[in-house]
């Protein structure tokens, strides 16, 4: 039936929608959304994980995109399913006698979108606030089984295709659930509330040894796992009791909880006990941690692990072959058309699949071999582990860092300023951003770094003084402590570092100082541009505007066209150029500019250098590694969990790892 609309008050009708359209439409509405629903599902399950690897930015538009899309195509296509079968008997079957889809193979694809609405074990919350939303999607749990009971009830025909619509019914419900239940474990106020319990536990564990277990959920069992893993002398960094013991740590940051002195104490004597082993073993337990908590926040881990994970995962599986083996043998080739049969076999393999990686990914994850070898089933544990470390585990830590520069943006073609004004939020889009593995030199400088303070002093405060700070003060010259606020400290001595890097224009492997410098300075100002929400609330943007302005008037004074084949040339001039230049304090006064101060100080740096450059390298490397430590203290916690779906930042290494040694304000407690 054509569609029509009345223009200048009924004197004229135009078609809107043609007749023909209108048949396709009504003829693929239902099988185009089907298709979709399909095709959204295999785009997740292929790429819904490799967000914690550092996806570029059009994997994450298509994964936020298609998980956007999966919720919405599968809730239409559940109504338009209803609707369809409403209009289909009350209009005695005569409507639909050119696109007729049998009653029945629709209910039986109705617990199909189940599925789909519980998503595949890749991804169930794009972003944080999503689990906190649990709630609404057990509304839409309980929703959408009641719609679907209520198709399947409409097309009841007591034969072989209404039985396999029950088993698929099940199989949707499990998936669903799962999904909401994976959410509400993912919630803040549920891991808050599971730790308050856990604590309350470990400390009744003599009463509960004779208890049965059987009753405890997982951070319990770990808690008392934990307790015991200490009576034993003879354990190791890389047993599999201290991993768990790391993850517990880490779990009670992201919940907010202040662990007590005993958890404290273990903690950072475990690390300080086996000093000997070597650095990048520490930062393997980090990278792995960040890694699981992944999980925790953005998959079905919770679903998985355990038991429970390994049954249900049994169940959907050996149920979906089930259907799919009966379907084919009881099916007969024109009893629908090839089109709805094709469908239907596509929904059975698509399912299958999703239902095969599943019980993989499922049996084979860190989670299930850390569970079992709670319950004491060490032989299993073992063959897992053997596995695991075979095909999965990585020989060596990839740890990605974003690297920018000052010089970068000066360089841009596309800078443009008129007058005094430019925009601040045109600076991340001239900001030009690479990202590279960090160097194993930088790893260890900061591991040593953070080692050796929480060697000297077991209750490092580092809300007084920061580190950063106290580096400065040492130098006992004033105008290397001036600068107060720490996105000005971060300009200032990126621009110090780059003019340093420039002007001595030598092969970086000559002075691995000054190639480390070179890479955790880029990365600050990085993170000052395009990352600020993992960085202290301060004015950098404003101030670097400022910097660029007059750090372009200069370079146009002197004559020199920035590029980046003559930064040493233009580095050079640059610092000749500012110590003719009066400081103005009028001018001063109008502009948050730190472009001259920082040339002063690398004058200066350059001055004491002399010939003998590496000791001036040591100190900008260690102040660097300073900086970098104060920031990943001072970043807010689901500001770590947040940046968990973009890839983990080496900001987060460093924080966790200050986390185990005890150098963060929340394990600032004295032991009695």
């Amino acid at each position: 039936m054509a569609t029509w609309i009345s223009i200048e008050g009924h004197r004229r009708l135009v078609e809107i929608i043609p007749n023909e359209v209108q048949e396709l439409w009504d003829k693929w509405e239902i099988r185009g959304l089907i298709l979709v629903s399909l095709v959204s599902q295999l785009i997740l399950i292929v790429l819904g994980n490799r967000r914690r690897y550092k996806p570029n930015i059009c994997t994450r538009a298509l994964v936020w995109s298609t998980y956007l899309l999966a919720d919405w195509v599968a809730a239409v296509a559940m109504g338009a399913i209803s609707s369809n079968l409403g209009e289909y008997y009350e209009n005695n079957h005569k409507k639909f006698s050119k696109y007729y889809i049998n009653p029945q193979l629709l209910a039986f694809w109705a617990p199909f979108f189940l599925m789909h609405l519980g998503g595949p074990d890749t991804i169930t919350a794009y972003a944080l606030e999503d689990n906190e939303l649990w709630l609404r999607h057990l509304v839409g749990l309980l929703s959408q089984t009641a719609l679907t009971l209520y198709i399947i009830i409409m097309s009841w025909k007591g034969n072989w295709l209404s039985h396999l619509t029950i088993a698929m019914l099940i199989v949707g419900i499990i998936k669903y659930a799962e999904r909401t239940w994976s959410l509400y474990c993912g919630s803040i106020q549920h891991l808050r509330d599971s730790f308050l319990r856990t604590i309350d536990t470990s400390k009744k564990i003599e009463q509960q040894q004779e208890s049965n277990n059987d009753g405890m959920n997982f951070w319990e069992f770990l808690a008392n796992s934990i307790q015991k893993d200490f009576e034993n002398e003879e354990r190791r960094a890389g047993d599999p009791r201290n991993y768990l013991r790391a993850i517990y740590i880490f779990v009670s940051l992201f919940a907010d909880m202040v662990l007590s002195p005993w958890d404290i104490t273990q903690d950072r004597k475990e690390l300080h006990d086996r000093g000997c082993f070597h650095w990048s073993t520490y930062f393997t337990l980090v990278n792995n941690e960040l890694k699981l908590m992944y999980d925790v926040f953005y998959t079905k881990a919770f679903a998985n692990y355990g038991i429970q994970g390994l049954i249900s995962r049994l169940v959907t599986l050996i149920t979906t072959i089930v259907v799919l083996a009966s379907y084919c043998k009881l099916s007969e080739n024109k009893e629908h058309q090839v089109v709805d049969q094709i469908i239907t076999y596509l929904l059975l393999v698509g399912a299958l699949l999703a239902e095969l990686s599943s019980f993989f990914f499922a049996v084979f994850s860190r989670w299930t071999r850390h569970y079992f070898r709670l319950r004491g089933s060490a032989t299993f544990c073992c063959i897992l582990g053997c596995i695991i470390d075979c095909f999965f585990t990585k020989s060596r830590v990839h740890i990605s860092m974003g690297q920018s520069s000052f010089f970068t943006i000066i360089c841009n073609k596309s800078l443009i300023i008129k007058g005094n004004f430019f925009p601040v939020n045109k600076l991340e889009k001239l900001s030009s951003v690479s990202h590279r593995l960090t160097s194993e030199h930088v790893l260890q400088k900061v591991y040593r770094s953070l080692y050796d303070k929480s060697e000297r002093s077991l209750q490092s405060n580092l809300s007084g003084v920061p580190g950063y700070r106290s580096l400065l003060l040492e130098k006992n010259k004033p105008i290397f402590a001036s600068e107060v606020e720490f996105h000005r400290t971060i300009i200032t001595w990126h621009i110090v570092t780059d003019l340093c890097y420039h002007f001595y224009d030598e092969p970086s492997y000559h002075f691995d100082p000054r190639k480390n410098s070179k890479e955790m300075s880029d990365y600050m100002f990085f993170l000052l541009v395009k990352q600020r929400q993992m960085l202290p609330v301060g004015a950098g943007l404003i101030t670097l505007r400022d910097t660029v302005i007059e750090a372009k008037r200069v370079f146009e004074d002197i004559n020199v066209v920035t590029q980046e084949d003559n930064l040493g040339e233009a580095c050079r001039k640059l610092l000749e150029r500012s110590t003719t230049i009066p400081r103005n304090e009028d001018l001063r006064m109008q502009s948050t500019s730190i472009l001259l101060h920082a040339c002063d100080i690398t004058n200066e740096l350059i001055a004491d250098a002399g010939e003998y450059r590496l000791p001036m390298w040591d100190f900008v490397e260690e102040l660097w590694v300073q900086i970098i430590s104060y920031a990943g203290a001072q970043c807010r916690v689901d500001m770590h969990a947040h940046q968990l779906r973009r890839g983990p930042e080496f900001l987060s290494h460093v924080w966790l790892l200050q986390a185990h040694l005890g150098l963060l304000d929340q394990f600032q407690i004295i032991p009695h």
